[in-house]
């Protein structure tokens, strides 16, 4: 009888160790949760691209990466306040003639922008338009091969236009007045294949003028055979030569061409169209 005494102490101290245990990790689950996802999310944190949100359809889409002052989407919506402008007609060929009454409406237009000087502009254009039922979008955002990274952008502090700035400091004049921004990357393949594509849009036009970062971008485009024209109908871009060496870049116009065609689809055209015209912008504001 003894020993059977011995034994059932021993259990009874485990059952009770377990009940402990049990109302112990009910009671403490939430904070214990809460410890374990601050110590893990520096390792496990994933950061996804911008969600869209259009108000319509978007029977075309424009795609503006480097939107700097967001002139060139402004052309889009409102070319009579930039005559003579190159890209309008190549706008009005793809996406159809423009009426003061339609604003191509069915136009959905993305921009990003590294450069945090330009986001308060651009986000009042993108307010201003919005009203009018316009989907127009912009993202403070340096375009990349990936998503969630910080990265430094270099500005020059004085220039208003500020056409430099980028990943590289290399086209920055006044290097001793710089300043220096730290802003999040953006897969741009994954926002095409993830946002732009679901949209099902009959054409996609791409601008990129992205300071040397096309050097990091183009070459996961043409991996991932998104410079095809189901998905990219048309692009204009322009290579900065003076990025090549900095970015350990010899990339060619006949480079990319050659390698475009070798998606395994057709690929998409390539519009030689450098439309840097009225950088400053008009006096003329978004917001009629």
């Amino acid at each position: 009888m003894r020993r059977k005494n011995l034994v059932l102490l021993p259990l009874a101290g485990l059952c009770f160790l377990h009940v402990f245990v049990v109302f112990y990790l009910r009671l403490f689950e939430p904070v214990l949760l809460w410890s374990l996802k601050e110590v893990q999310s520096p390792m496990i944190h994933v950061v996804q691209s911008p969600m869209i949100h259009v108000n319509q359809e978007c029977k075309f889409v424009y795609l503006d990466l480097g939107s700097n002052k967001g002139v060139q989407i402004r052309k889009l919506y409102e070319p009579w306040l930039y005559p003579g402008a190159a890209i309008i007609p190549f706008f009005d060929s793809l996406f159809g003639n423009i009426t003061k009454s339609s604003r191509r409406g069915d136009v959905c237009s993305f921009g990003f922008e590294a450069n945090p000087r330009h986001m308060g502009r651009l986000k009042h254009i993108e307010q201003s338009y919005r009203r009018k039922g316009l989907n127009v979008t912009f993202y403070n955002n340096a375009v990349s091969d990936r998503t969630g990274e910080h990265v430094t952008i270099y500005s020059d502090t004085n220039f208003d236009i500020d056409w430099g700035a980028g990943i590289l400091d290399t086209a920055i004049d006044n290097k001793t007045n710089m300043t220096e921004y730290k802003v999040l990357t953006i897969d741009i393949v994954d926002f095409i294949r993830s946002q732009i594509l679901p949209l099902k849009p009959k054409a996609v036009f791409m601008k990129m003028d992205i300071e040397g970062s096309e050097f990091i971008v183009l070459p996961l485009m043409l991996q991932t055979s998104t410079l095809c024209k189901d998905i990219i109908t048309s692009f204009v871009i322009e290579l900065h030569e003076w990025a090549k060496k900095p970015m350990g870049s010899t990339l060619s116009f006949d480079d990319l061409k050659k390698m475009m065609s070798k998606q395994g689809c057709v690929p998409s055209e390539v519009v030689y169209v450098d439309d840097e015209s009225f950088l400053h912008d008009v006096i003329v504001d978004p917001n009629w």
